[in-house]
């Protein structure tokens, strides 16, 4: 040990007032040295070279270079070049330069009222709904938040995450900041914006904002509200049986959440949210649906999309059709824009959509026909497959059932139809002759029984007189 190094000790313990642990960091050896040398109990030697001490330049320049680098790629470059060195005596001599650097400070990042959103998926696997996709959306100022489980994670429903997110708002921040999402950027060097989005976010009239590169930071509160649902919510989410009641769940999560002061603010975002300057939402609502180029059915009168068949009128089946698909239909239509089709969008695989009414009756039996409009009744509305199951219990039979419901269509609305299967399934009475008297309806009854000779039904007789029958 130099003396040198005995006097830096001597100054910085006795002038400075560090404490040893300080005088380690400053010093460059350990506390427990630093003290003995001290005390003078640690005989001063001078300190032996190290046999990489001849090629100190070298490594020095290899981490100029590349500052990242480890101590075993150090070790394999010295021994392409024919140093014999142990790994362990490289660890220890590059430790110097591989040393962690200070942690970079992160200043608090301050918002106007309604300046700004912030915006980002995540993703879970739920044991009986699969892969889902969760869209969250946080008003920067007053933490208020958004947040819904979807399917898929595709753009149309991206799209309907911001348009749910702002109808809950009612309105919208002036700045919504991303990531890079590939529904926002497709490329940033250099930056090129999905088209699709810049359109939306034109008819909307909000900024896209960027996070920079290994800036978690710039977007620490959508992050941090992801983790909060990770770490309480889908702690207990398990158990749900859809994802319309997984997304019931959740949305009594955030309204709980949004009635809860937050820990940054002390205030309630709900309450905080009425300081809020947001922008108003444009009259015309943006269609949101994913167009697919026109294109010929199938010979057996079927559009393809994801796999899924979805049936069309026999009269179209000989031209072009274009797609519309939006997050729960698959609409068809014409080259002229007329509607040609609508149906429920399938998530599943290889599935057969098919409208029964799109099939003349000559090429369906009976069977197939009753089938055809079982699916069709069923696939309406998850309230109305909640009767037929409850309709197939109390022991009447469900495909005659959906065959009325089927007639009802022609004359009722297909939305009273759906508030009366609710309501049945309410007060646990799914039977048609409940819903039909609620109508004030009655089933139409089989033809009137007669006999074969219509003369039996004509009656004449003579009436008597009266005096018949006094009494005497």
């Amino acid at each position: 040990m130099s003396d040198d190094l005995t006097q830096k000790i001597r100054y910085l313990k006795e002038v400075k007032g560090l404490s040893f642990h300080q005088i380690e960091a400053e010093a460059g050896i350990p506390r427990k040295m630093a003290s003995k040398i001290y005390s003078g109990v640690l005989p001063m030697t001078e300190k032996r070279g190290f046999l990489l001490d001849p090629y100190h330049d070298l490594i020095a320049s290899w981490f100029a270079e590349i500052p990242s680098l480890k101590a075993l790629q150090i070790w394999k470059r010295l021994k392409e070049r024919g140093i014999v060195v142990s790994y362990r005596s490289t660890a220890e001599y590059t430790e110097e330069w591989r040393r962690k650097k200070k942690g970079r400070v992160y200043w608090p990042l301050v918002f106007l009222p309604g300046e700004e959103g912030q915006v980002d998926w995540f993703f879970v696997v739920h044991p009986l709904l699969g892969h889902l996709a969760g869209f969250a959306m946080i008003l920067s100022y007053s933490r208020y938040v958004f947040a819904h489980f979807f399917s898929r994670y595709s753009f149309e429903f991206f799209i309907e995450g911001h348009l749910m997110a702002f109808d809950d708002f009612v309105g919208l921040p002036r700045a919504l900041r991303y990531d890079n999402l590939k529904s926002v950027v497709l490329k940033r060097e250099p930056l090129q914006y999905n088209p699709a989005f810049l359109e939306f976010a034109r008819h909307y009239g909000f900024e896209i904002r960027l996070c920079n590169p290994a800036s978690g930071n710039e977007k620490g509160r959508v992050e941090r509200l992801i983790r909060s649902i990770r770490e309480t919510f889908l702690n207990t989410a398990d158990h749900h049986q859809s994802l319309a009641a997984l997304n019931q769940a959740l949305h009594q999560w955030v309204r709980e959440k949004n009635e809860t002061v937050h820990r940054a603010t002390g205030a309630v975002p709900s309450e905080k949210k009425f300081e809020e300057t947001l922008k108003s939402l444009p009259g015309r609502r943006w269609s949101n649906a994913l167009i697919c180029p026109p294109k010929r059915p199938t010979k057996t009168g079927y559009m393809i999309f994801d796999t899924n068949l979805y049936s069309i009128p026999e009269y179209k089946a000989h031209e072009p059709l274009s797609l519309h698909v939006g997050v729960g239909r698959v609409e068809i239509y014409d080259g002229k824009g007329g509607r040609v089709a609508s149906h429920p969008r399938s998530f599943e695989r290889k599935k057969e959509i098919t409208n029964p009414l799109h099939r003349s009756g000559n090429r369906l039996g009976d069977k197939a026909k009753r089938e055809r409009i079982y699916a069709v009744i069923k696939n309406m509305d998850q309230a109305i497959a909640d009767f037929l199951e409850e309709n197939a219990r109390a022991g009447e039979d469900s495909y005659q059932s959906a065959y009325l419901f089927f007639k009802l269509l022609k004359e009722q609305s297909r939305g009273l139809l759906l508030s009366l299967a609710r309501e049945a399934l309410l007060a646990r009475c799914c039977r048609m002759k409940w819903v039909l008297s609620r109508l004030m309806v009655t089933e139409p009854s089989a033809d009137p029984v007669s006999p074969q000779n219509a003369s039996l039904l004509v009656l004449d007789y003579r009436p008597r007189p009266l005096e018949d029958y006094s009494v005497k």
